[in-house]
């Protein structure tokens, strides 16, 4: 009562946070300690960023920056801070000396785990060795097995540059030795896949866009599935050494990676394909595009596409067959079976050279979902229509599909789908799904 100061005026909820704008400050020093067997040249450009700070708001928040800059750098498994005063002979005035205590990752790590690809599943086994020269080396084997009985054993060595003066660029190179074999039932073949792969991959922060530059020489195999794998499939089998230019380029603006509500994404993939380096004969491209449009009360409208074209040199390389394009699926045209919207040929589907398909889709949060907490976040439902077709640019021969489903989230990057489809096109021979169908993936249309 009276005129003292008001309880609602020192409340919790009315305090402001403080302006450390307000208190001037600079770093002197920065120590990184925990180091037994990395170069300090690795650690140094990390902490640049912290000497230009000019108040104790920029000394906290560079400082947390370059807390995320050292554990990028794959040499620790956990780090501490400290701020405090600078107190050596030569400290200035409002000067702060700042330590990032650590302990580096173990010479030998392994994890076993579950990783997810498109429409597939693998269990995997992996064994690293971290820093293994003190700038950040990493050499790493993996073995997978998946429920299609895909195979994978690589050997993979990468060297990352962080460290140089293009470090802001994420400059990173690796070689990899690989051993793949995965059988194709759609149409009758199985194939192995050994060879060595050279990639150097590069980003432009500032726009948001990574690009990887590969160089892949090995030895593809061909072998028949069973005993009624067709005369024209069987045509293929044997081994073909293959020389491959490959460039993957990447824009990702979208706000979240698998239920994105707004931004765009853009993947774009080039190949040179041929049996040695002069004679490439062989231009395969494939592109996928996604626009996000946020709606009202956490819904969202997407555009989804992709298209894929093939151009062959026929006086240079005969075209294989698992060079083809396979579309239908979950992950390309909902409503048909994995490669059954492309042509067939003695019942078996025969590939395309060429083919695009698009996905309009209404995104909802699920209805109350309020009353589930943070569970109710994994999921969303969609209203979809698929269209698309093969070997034509055209609207001729034309597949599409309508349909709702339910989609849950699994980690950062992949989900599960679970549609009702109606197939509302489709070209005699092909394999639709008419009501319920599955897919697991990380990139659908």
């Amino acid at each position: 009562m009276g005129g003292g100061t008001s309880k609602a005026e020192t409340t919790p909820g009315n305090r402001k946070d403080p302006d450390f704008t307000r208190f001037k400050a600079r770093v002197d020093r920065v120590y990184i300690a925990g180091l037994n067997r990395t170069y300090d040249d690795y650690v140094q450009r990390a902490a640049r960023h912290l000497f230009k700070a000019q108040n104790f708001q920029d000394v906290i928040v560079e400082t947390a920056n370059v807390k995320d800059e050292l554990l990028r750098l794959g040499i620790f498994k956990n780090l501490r801070i400290s701020i405090d005063t600078s107190k050596s002979d030569d400290a200035t005035k409002n000067g702060y000396t700042v330590t990032f205590a650590g302990d580096e990752l173990s010479r030998i790590t392994g994890n076993v785990g579950v990783e997810v690809g498109q429409n597939d599943g693998a269990a995997t086994t992996e064994l690293v060795t971290p820093n293994l020269f003190g700038r950040g080396e990493r050499l790493s084997i993996n073995l997978s097995r998946s429920y299609v009985k895909n195979s994978v054993l690589n050997m993979k060595f990468t060297k990352p540059f962080l460290h140089t003066a293009v470090g802001d660029y994420e400059p990173e190179t690796s070689i990899t030795l690989f051993r793949n074999a995965s059988p194709h039932p759609w149409s009758k073949y199985r194939l192995e896949d050994n060879g060595m792969l050279f990639d150097f991959s590069f980003a432009i922060p500032s726009l948001g866009f990574s690009n990887s530059l590969q160089y892949e020489l090995g030895m593809k195999e061909l072998f028949a599935l069973d005993k009624q794998t067709p005369f024209f499939v069987r045509e293929h089998c044997g081994p073909r050494l293959v020389s491959t230019f490959r460039y993957i380029g990447q824009y990702d603006g979208r706000d979240d990676s698998v239920f994105p509500s707004n931004g765009v994404y853009v993947k774009g993939t080039t190949e040179l394909i041929g049996s040695q380096l002069s004679q490439l004969g062989i231009v395969r491209q494939e592109m996928h595009a996604e626009l996000n449009v946020p709606l009202f009360l956490g819904a969202s409208l997407q555009l989804c596409g992709r298209i894929g074209a093939i151009l062959q040199d026929k006086r240079k390389e005969s075209l294989p067959i698992h060079q083809l394009f396979f579309p239908g699926g979950p992950q390309t045209l909902r409503g048909f079976e994995l490669a059954g919207a492309c042509p067939r040929r003695d019942g078996i589907a025969a590939g395309c050279q060429s083919y695009w398909a698009t996905g309009l889709h209404l995104w909802s949060p699920l209805p109350f979902n309020q009353y589930f907490g943070g569970f109710g976040n994994l999921f969303r439902t969609h209203a979809f229509y698929n269209i698309g077709t093969c070997d034509t640019y055209t609207t001729d021969k034309l597949r599409s599909t309508a349909g709702i489903g339910i989609a849950f989230r699994m980690g950062q990057k992949a989900r599960i789908e679970f549609n009702y489809c109606q197939p509302l096109s489709y070209e005699a021979g092909d394999r639709v799904v008419k009501g319920f169908q599955f897919g697991i993936g990380y990139e659908f249309v």
